[in-house]
């Protein structure tokens, strides 16, 4: 992937990759730990809140049971029960009602006749005369229209034991007290009976309320709640699936709000601080590849130029990499020993070729010198007849031309190559080195198959058009020492000359002939300086061609099959990359 090819993105992405990892793990423990912590405190909270419910409305009824007890026990009203008579009841009724501060107030006879009532309607008169019956204190719940109403219940006696009738007090579990309830313990407060909710601080929550179980989880009006289910006594309507419920709902939705402050808090943190890590890391990988990347753009340049004399140098920054400064070091080092060894072997070779070149020439040489020599001696004779002369001069003159073509072949092979770009259309270089390979030759002729959408490149047409020409040359003495079955020079397509377009960056000149091929133990020799297998080649054409192509920057390559011919391809860039000498 090209984003991880380089080493400081690989350095940056690791590093940012270990950051996030580590904060978004300490995140999800955090947040797992504080979401643990809000429930329990949520439950703690409830079970708190459910026992202090409990114990307010304990307090609640001993008060109202030690009211009646002392009301029941006072001379007044027991000289106004003993006459049985309700309107003499009646007005204490009223005014104990009052002073007891009693949601209801009703006494009884001992046959359960009403003696006097004060804040009851039929219902409630009705359970609190059901309730007045034995000699005991007793306490029942009933509901109600306007809540849970509690009665306590004591009887009235004078002396040890005789029984006027009861007393009986009876209050609301009603929206106010839920209210108060709710302001003491922090948490919503509903009063059922059965499936019915009676009074409550939710007013919506009747419908959801009425299943919940104790440490169920309910959701009213987009909140969610945990509840708490306490029972607080025997029912009295008698057919009733439940009896009476405090129902205590503890929100978590308010806590949460709370969580989601803390984890708002958290997330704005970490991303500061990813932040940070990001760009921390960003320095590091920088600190660690800008040496690095010095180094390998150099070595690029080396290895595009060849020129080994350049030299690494890193910056002087304090922070920079002492791992990549010795590399640098060592680099600059081995550069310098291996162009001493370059230096050293291209002298060694430049002595080796002068060995051979002097022994290809003096071969070379000393033919066509014999036969100019022989021909001199036939002109000195007296008796040399005008076809004698006219022999010996084109002798002389064939000979002259060809230690000339010796010298010039070893000349260009022997001198450093320049070349001189320019922008060239690479179809009329093929034709032009067409024309010339066979200027003067009825040998075999040269087919063009060229591309007509070639693009204009920029390269030196005239060491190009000499490289071609060499190739040519060769594939027509191929084509020519070929036995004639065809293929030899009477077969038109014998020499084919083709461009194709590679790429928009590159090209290439193929030459294809029906030679007699090229050995296979031959392969490795061809491009070998002065390797031939003519009598009269000097074996500098193709080493020549290819000085020619790879100091342009192209690529020459070559494939045969013995006795059916040779292909070699040149493939060249449309713009130079380099120069080579």
């Amino acid at each position: 992937m090209p984003l991880l090819a380089s080493l400081s993105n690989r350095i940056f992405l690791a590093c940012t990759l270990v950051a996030t990892t580590a904060l978004g793990i300490v995140l999800y423990v955090v947040n797992a730990r504080i979401s643990a912590e809000v429930e329990t405190e949520v439950r703690r909270g409830l079970t708190e809140a459910a026992g202090l419910v409990d114990e307010r409305r304990a307090t609640l009824t001993d008060t109202f049971t030690r009211l009646a007890t002392l009301v029941a026990d006072l001379p007044k009203l027991k000289a106004a029960v003993a006459t049985a008579d309700p309107p003499t009841v009646q007005p204490l009724a009223d005014d104990y009602r009052v002073q007891t501060n009693a949601d209801v107030l009703v006494v009884t006879s001992t046959g359960g006749l009403v003696l006097g009532s004060a804040g009851a309607d039929d219902s409630s008169l009705a359970a609190a005369v059901s309730l007045a019956n034995g000699a005991d204190t007793s306490s029942r719940f009933a509901p109600h229209a306007r809540g849970l109403l509690q009665f306590v219940s004591v009887p009235i006696i004078i002396g040890p034991a005789e029984q006027l009738g009861h007393l009986t007090l009876g209050f609301f579990l009603d929206n106010k007290l839920a209210g108060q309830f709710r302001d003491l313990t922090g948490s919503h407060i509903a009063f059922a009976w059965g499936a019915q909710v009676l009074a409550s601080t939710l007013p919506a929550a009747g419908p959801a309320l009425g299943g919940a179980t104790p440490g169920s989880v309910i959701t009213i009006d987009r909140d969610t709640y945990v509840v708490d289910r306490r029972p607080m006594g025997p029912r009295l309507a008698l057919g009733a699936a439940d009896g009476p419920f405090t129902l205590v709902l503890r929100s978590r939705t308010e806590r949460l709000r709370n969580l989601n402050a803390i984890q708002t808090a958290l997330v704005g943190v970490l991303i500061v601080t990813l932040l940070v890590a990001t760009l921390v890391s960003y320095g590091v990988a920088r600190t660690v590849a800008r040496p690095l990347a010095a180094i390998t753009s150099r070595m690029r340049e080396i290895a595009a130029t060849g020129d080994l004399t350049q030299k690494i140098t890193l910056g002087g920054h304090g922070w920079d990499d002492e791992d990549a400064r010795l590399v640098a070091t060592t680099f600059n080092t081995l550069t310098e020993s291996v162009a001493t060894f370059q230096a050293q072997a291209a002298q060694r070779d430049r002595l080796a070729s002068l060995g051979r070149l002097s022994t290809v020439v003096a071969h070379e040489v000393r033919n066509p010198l014999m036969i100019i020599r022989a021909a001199l001696s036939s002109l000195r004779q007296a008796r040399a007849t005008p076809d004698d002369i006219a022999e010996a001069v084109t002798d002389i003159d064939e000979e002259t031309a060809r230690l000339n073509r010796i010298v010039t072949e070893v000349l260009d092979f022997a001198r450093p190559l320049r070349f001189e770009y320019s922008e060239t259309q690479v179809n009329d270089v093929c034709r032009a080195s067409a024309a010339a390979a066979m200027t003067g030759d009825p040998g075999p002729g040269i087919v063009l198959a060229l591309d007509p959408v070639m693009p204009r490149i920029s390269t030196d047409a005239e060491r190009l058009r000499t490289a071609l020409v060499n190739v040519l040359i060769n594939a027509r003495h191929a084509v020519e020492a070929r036995p004639g079955d065809g293929a030899g020079t009477a077969n038109p397509e014998a020499i084919r000359l083709e461009t194709t377009v590679l790429s928009p960056e590159r090209v290439r000149i193929t030459v294809v002939d029906r030679g007699v091929g090229i050995a296979p133990e031959h392969m490795s020799t061809i491009f070998e300086p002065y390797f031939t297998t003519r009598r009269t080649g000097t074996g500098l054409g193709l080493p020549i061609a290819r000085n020619i192509v790879e100091g342009m920057g192209g690529r020459i390559a070559v494939s045969s099959t013995p006795g059916a011919g040779t292909r070699l391809d040149i493939d060249l860039p449309c713009q130079p990359i380099g120069v080579r000498a």
